[in-house]
Parts: C-alpha cells; sequence; structure tokens
C-alpha cells in the first residue's frame, strides 16, 4: 500500500505505540484486499457486544488504556453499540453468569481509551449518522449495510480489531464499497407485491441474501406500492446481511444513489428477477410451528423504537403473558426509559412481559440461555435473529408483532 509522510510517521512510531500497531495492522488487512491507499474517515462505530470479545478482547482493550495518553492519542471520533446489561433481566436469562460485571469490563476500557458508549447502534436511531457520500469505518453488520444503503455513506464490513485501528490512525483502507465501481447494482430484483410488515420486508432480505450470498453483490430492488419506511428498509438490510453477507443495496427511487435504474447499475443493463408473494410464503413455511408451545418472545434485531413499544403496551393492555412463555421487549436504554416515563413499560410488566436494555437476544449466549432455561420454540419479528436462533438450537417462528404478543398470551405458536 502506498503510505503517505503522516502514515510512514506513524508506522515507524512517531505517533505513539497505538498508532504504530494500528497503521500496520490496517496495512495487512489493505494488502489483503488489494487496497492502493488509506481514506481518511472522521468518525468509526465498535460493534463490541461482550460475547464476541472475549476476555482476550477485554483484556487488549485493557492494555491499550493502559499506555500513556501521548502513546495512544485517537485520531477520530469513536463510538460503540454497549448497552449495559439489564441486570434483574439477565439475572433471570444467565443466573450463573454475572453480564452486568463482565460488560462493565468492557465498557469501562472503551472509555479510557475514549470512545464514547453510546448504548445504540447507529441504525437504532440514537446515534448520529455520517453524511452521504462519507467514509467512515463502521465494524457492526447492521450499521455497515446500513450506512451504504440507507445514508449513502461509505464503508466495509470493518471488523472489530480493524475499526479499533481507525480510531487511532483516523483511516481506513481504500477497498470495496469505499470505491465507487464497487458500489454500482451487479444483480437486480423486482417485487410484484407490497409487503405487509416489517417482517416481509426481513423476508424479501433473507431471499435476496440467499440467492446472492456474496459481499461483493450489490442488489437493485424495485417496489410496488408506497415507499418503504427507514425502519422497513433496515429489516431488509439487517436480513440481506445476515443471509447473505450483503453490505450495500439499491432501491429504485428510494434510496440515494438509486434515483433510476440507470445511475444505481452504473449505466449497465440488468435484467430484473421478480419476487412474488409465493416467496415469502415459502418461507415462512419452512420454520412453522403453528399450535406448538411456546417457550420465548424475542423482540429485537434492531431493537424496538418507541412506536412499536407502544403498539406493544396496546396490545398486551389487559391481558396476561402465559406463565409458560418468556417475553422479552428490547429497545436501547435511551428509550426504555423515555418509555418508562409515560407508563408503557408498566403496562408491559404487569402483564408479564420484561422491557429489556442491553445486547440483542442473539448477542449475549443466547446458547447458554436456551440450554439453562430448556427452551426450544421461539417467535420473533426479526428474520435476522430467526437466521442466528436457527444455530443456537431454537426452533424460531418468524411473525409481525401483533402475532407474536398473540402467541405469548396464548402460550402457544398461534397460526
Amino acid at each position: 500500500m502506498k503510505l503517505n509522510d503522516l502514515e510512514q510517521s506513524m508506522l515507524e512510531g512517531a505517533h505513539g505505540r497505538a498508532a504504530q500497531w494500528a497503521i500496520d495492522y490496517q496495512r495487512s488487512v489493505g494488502t489483503f484486499f488489494d487496497a492502493r491507499d488509506f481514506v481518511p474517515v472522521r468518525v468509526i462505530h465498535m460493534s463490541t457486544d461482550r460475547e464476541t470479545m472475549g476476555d482476550a478482547g477485554v483484556a487488549f482493550l485493557e492494555e491499550l488504556a493502559a499506555l500513556p495518553l501521548e502513546e495512544r492519542r485517537p485520531r477520530a471520533f469513536a463510538t460503540a453499540d454497549f448497552r449495559g446489561f439489564d441486570e434483574e433481566t439477565f439475572r433471570f436469562l444467565l443466573p450463573g453468569r454475572d453480564l452486568v460485571a463482565q460488560s462493565a469490563e468492557a465498557v469501562d476500557a472503551l472509555g479510557k481509551l475514549g470512545v464514547v458508549t453510546s448504548h445504540a447502534y447507529v441504525n437504532d436511531h440514537s446515534v448520529t449518522a455520517p453524511a452521504f457520500g462519507e467514509a467512515c469505518g463502521y465494524s457492526g453488520t447492521p450499521s455497515v449495510v446500513y450506512m451504504n444503503g440507507i445514508v449513502g455513506a461509505r464503508c466495509n464490513f470493518e471488523a472489530g480489531p480493524s475499526s479499533l485501528a481507525a480510531f487511532f490512525t483516523g483511516r481506513v483502507p481504500r477497498y470495496g464499497f469505499h470505491l465507487d465501481g464497487a458500489r454500482h447494482a451487479t444483480h437486480a430484483f423486482r417485487l410484484d407485491f407490497t409487503p405487509a410488515t416489517v417482517v416481509d420486508w426481513g423476508v424479501v432480505g433473507a431471499l435476496i441474501g440467499r440467492r446472492l450470498n456474496s459481499y461483493w453483490s450489490v442488489p437493485a430492488i424495485e417496489i410496488v406500492g408506497d415507499r418503504p419506511t427507514v425502519l422497513e428498509l433496515n429489516h431488509m438490510a439487517l436480513s440481506m446481511a445476515s443471509y447473505g453477507s450483503i453490505a450495500m443495496f439499491h432501491v429504485i427511487g428510494v434510496t440515494p444513489e438509486a434515483p433510476d435504474w440507470e445511475t444505481a447499475c452504473g449505466g449497465k443493463t440488468l435484467t430484473p428477477e421478480t419476487l412474488s408473494q409465493s416467496d415469502l410464503d415459502k418461507f415462512y413455511d419452512e420454520w412453522g410451528g403453528a399450535g406448538e408451545k411456546l417457550d420465548v418472545v424475542a423482540l429485537a434485531t434492531p431493537q424496538l423504537d418507541m412506536p412499536e413499544i407502544v403498539q406493544i403496551a396496546e396490545l398486551l393492555d389487559g391481558s396476561t403473558v402465559h406463565p409458560d412463555t418468556t417475553l422479552l421487549v428490547y429497545t436501547p436504554i435511551e428509550i426504555k426509559e423515555a418509555c418508562a416515563r409515560i407508563g408503557l413499560n408498566g403496562v408491559i410488566e404487569r402483564a408479564g412481559g420484561r422491557v429489556v436494555h442491553g445486547h440483542d437476544f442473539f448477542a449475549t449466549f443466547a446458547k447458554e440461555i436456551r440450554e439453562a432455561h430448556g427452551w426450544e420454540r421461539l417467535m420473533t419479528h426479526s428474520v435476522k435473529a430467526v437466521n442466528i436462533c436457527e444455530g443456537y438450537g431454537y426452533k424460531p417462528t418468524p411473525a409481525a408483532i401483533p402475532r407474536c404478543i398473540e402467541s405469548a398470551i396464548a402460550g402457544k405458536v398461534l397460526p
């Protein structure tokens, strides 16, 4: 890779040991991906859930934080997706593991480095996004696909160490979706129906992800009916990333780099593949579960916004969650506190549900939770969570929020 004078001086140690480690690490990543040079970044976001980091990751952060300040000065603004842990709920979910203390170790180490532990992913709508066309260094899968597709900022999937390195160098290797040519559509799809719920949009993303299954594929989608909301696009994007490693997409006439087919495709002509309601129905049929005992409902991934919590409170008001079913409603701590102030949490909790802040269900030792409680059947409105939780041994059923809540009350998966 070509290094400028500043980058070369970092490599030689003139800007401290943290920057020296970081630029050397990033140069290795860039060389692997044939990057010619670096692109400056102003903001990064670190995906640092405790399960993924492990003890070794926390120890590495503490090692960096122990350096003198002049050895670890940052060159970018960084946020992290730590949300802490809801002590009461996580003591119930995993009584044998002190997640609160383990989370605090990592939060404290990041804070010493100057990382803002803001409690949310950028696409949970409580962290300001970069501007259109701005390069950034994001590690969380949800945030990267959100940045590229919905915001029009430029980002690759930066692994945890890569985003940490960008914090100290203020740059990332220039490859992949930092390049104009990589952002043009490679495949085309057309919906001949209008998805009715965020779950339907998640299924659309899953179907496209399965078909392409490549980080370097960029789908462009033509829709019918009303423009999708940001939340609907977010669910579709999450599923694309989860089922196919997709990091960039276009919706014609909706997303910022796709005002028309020609622009989205960079002048190429692509023949769209049609997705129909029958394709969605086949996906739903894969999971089944109707009539089976329901162990847990986990509404998360992305964590819920306030209108969704209002909807859940209205559905639960005057009802009671079945004693054999656990209802978990995940939201960033800022939104949880706001909902508590207007009484929404009380409605949910009196009905037997739990309003939870902390990392998403799938990212907090979900396999250990299943084994500790003997759970199998899970319902969720997140098609991404369906994909991940199946790998942890659950039998998941994707469904819209009303069906999830009605099933939680009944104690079984309602059709």
